[in-house]
This record gives structure tokens, C-alpha cells and sequence, in this order.
């Protein structure tokens, strides 16, 4: 085989996984997939759809809500601060730590931490792929005041679902506004925005010493 012929043979070796890789539709497939391993309950499969900065920043999350005291969360960015605080409100200690010490994605799907009717109505046409970044409008997202594109991104030839870049529009809000939120306080002092935030979410009133781990 001549030297030609082998370059010219490797160049398409290496040509082909990235021809693959850019197919919108191959991105389409692994939001679908997502999409019925949430439906399926069916945690193993939606781990390993999720990308590796998701899980490193649920797993941070997770240690933010089992260890942070009131000071040091209300120094995080307001969508931090939710978080974190979202997590004490519904969950117990030992869930928590159940959780961090697991698979945080598969352990929230198996226990079906998720409204199910309002994920079977979520679609996702027209990815467009940027490199390892791909992303689409999402829509049928109830209770979102402006528009979100989910993300995924490509990690050793899978598309995987990206939580982080999908969120980054309730974080632009949520940074926008951070003065003014900032400004409403409860009677302790401690930022009153949050807590009210997650009481319309939730529909119910957090602990006020849900600023403090918990026990």
C-alpha cells in the first residue's frame, strides 16, 4: 500500500466519527432517549445520557446543601442559593447524603423526583451543533417565563444531556435582578427572595432554618 493511499485512508478513518457526530438527528435520538429514561424511571440509562460537568456540579450541589452554612450560601449566586436551598426543602438528611454518596441522576430518576405528565410534554426539533455543543427550543416547559434551549454536548461519541449550558438563561435572570432580590429581607436578616421563590415553586413555606444544614 502506497504512502498516499494510507493517508488518504486514515483521513477518512478520522473524518467519519465527526461526520457522525455533527447529525443533528443522532443528537434528536439521545434527547428522546433522555426523554423516555425519565419516563421509564430508569436511572442507569438517564446517567449515562447526562454529561460529566452535570454530575460534578449536582454532586457540588449536593455537598453545598449537606455542609454550607447560612453565610456562605447567601454568598453564592442567587440560582446557587435556590438550589441548594431547594434541596433541604425537599429532601431529608439522610436522602441527601444518600444521594451524593450514589449516582445523584440515577438516584433522582429512580425515585421519580420529577413531574412525569409534564415531561412526556416536552419536545426538542431543530438541533443545531456547534462543535461539541448541540442545542434545540424546548418546548411545553411549563411555568417558564422565557424561552430555554436544552443543550447537550458530545462526550466520547454520545451525546449527552447538558444542564448547565440549559440553564444558563434562568441564571442571566436571576444574576439581572440579584440587586433588587438582594434588597428583600426577613426578619433575621437573611435574604427573603429565596424563600419566597421556593415557596411559589413549591407551594410551601420552607423552614426558616432551612439556611443552616442540616442535622
Amino acid at each position: 500500500m502506497s504512502l498516499r493511499l494510507v493517508i488518504a485512508t486514515l483521513l477518512i478513518l478520522l473524518a467519519a466519527p465527526a461526520a457522525a457526530q455533527s447529525d443533528p438527528a443522532a443528537v434528536a435520538q439521545s434527547f428522546a432517549a433522555y426523554k423516555q429514561a425519565l419516563i421509564d424511571g430508569d436511572g442507569a440509562k438517564a446517567s449515562a445520557l447526562t454529561s460529566s460537568d452535570t454530575h460534578a456540579f449536582l454532586k457540588q450541589t449536593l455537598d453545598r446543601a449537606l455542609t454550607m452554612e447560612a453565610d456562605e450560601v447567601q454568598a453564592l449566586p442567587l440560582l446557587d442559593q435556590i438550589s441548594v436551598l431547594m434541596l433541604r426543602h425537599n429532601m431529608k438528611a439522610e436522602q441527601l447524603r444518600e444521594m451524593k454518596d450514589g449516582d445523584p441522576v440515577a438516584y433522582a430518576v429512580n425515585q421519580r423526583a420529577f413531574d412525569m405528565n409534564e415531561v412526556e410534554k416536552l419536545e426538542a426539533e431543530g438541533f443545531t451543533i456547534n462543535g461539541d455543543d448541540a442545542q434545540a427550543p424546548i418546548s411545553n416547559l411549563k411555568g417558564s417565563p422565557i424561552p430555554v434551549n436544552v443543550h447537550f454536548k458530545e462526550e466520547q461519541g454520545t451525546w449527552r444531556f447538558d444542564l448547565l449550558s440549559s440553564i444558563a438563561p434562568f441564571r442571566a435572570v436571576f444574576d439581572a435582578q440579584a440587586g433588587m432580590l438582594s434588597a428583600l429581607k426577613s426578619k433575621d436578616g437573611s435574604n427573603g427572595a429565596v424563600p419566597l421563590i421556593i415557596h411559589l415553586i413549591t407551594g410551601r413555606a420552607p423552614d426558616p432554618n432551612i439556611w443552616n444544614p442540616p442535622g
